[in-house]
């Protein structure tokens, strides 16, 4: 409504701009005036369309859009644990950095449902095995070894998990765990992000 009375206002002065500025007879003027009113009623409706078209392209592509929210975490282990007994909780101290706060005391609580990178590693040295077990609410979800050959060795898994929001993710380990060593820098560790939620 406030748009017509805005084109009708627009096309009374434009009416009288005509009429003071021509002195072609009243028909003529109001020819004119009528072709332009045309126009401008076409062009309204083609703008009215071209904003629909716009506004269901925008409402297309929100819906499209996947909104992962920013959830990743990165913990290291800065001393070394000895003869752990199978099924201790491992705390890693030095959480590097804890987006989302989803890391605490050890564990891994899922904000929401989704997939989930998850990484493990566990650097020992020749004749000090250790072994860690990733767990997910108390089920084994991976395993690896460190320690069990010559030489420094680390070993590591990642893996990919469905979980729900709730859901908590630490690691257990048992023998030797270490965590700083000669080479300067910390070779144990636990770390995970969202890939996508569901």
């Amino acid at each position: 409504m406030a748009k017509l009375m805005l084109t009708t206002a627009l096309l009374s002065l434009v009416f009288v701009v005509i009429v003071a500025g021509h002195d072609e007879s009243p028909s003529c003027v109001y020819s004119v005036m009528e072709q332009m009113l045309e126009k401008m009623f076409k062009l309204r409706t083609r703008m009215d369309e071209w904003e629909r078209r716009f506004t269901e392209l925008e409402d297309q592509v929100n819906k499209t859009k996947i909104r992962t929210p920013i959830v990743a975490f990165r913990a290291l282990l800065t001393k070394s644990l000895k003869n752990v007994n199978k099924g201790t909780l491992i705390k890693f101290d030095d959480v590097d950095f804890n987006l989302g706060n989803v890391y605490n005391d050890g564990v891994f609580t899922t904000p929401y449902s989704g997939t989930y990178l998850l990484s493990t590693t566990l650097g020992n040295p020749t004749g000090h095995p250790g072994e860690f077990n990733l767990k997910k609410n108390g089920e084994k979800v991976e395993y690896n070894v460190a320690g069990h050959t010559n030489g420094f060795n680390v070993g590591g898994v990642t893996t990919v998990a469905k979980l729900n929001a709730g859901d908590k993710v630490w690691v257990e380990g048992s023998g030797s765990i270490t965590g700083p060593y000669e080479i300067s820098g910390y070779y144990t560790s636990f770390s995970g992000f969202l890939v996508n939620r569901i």
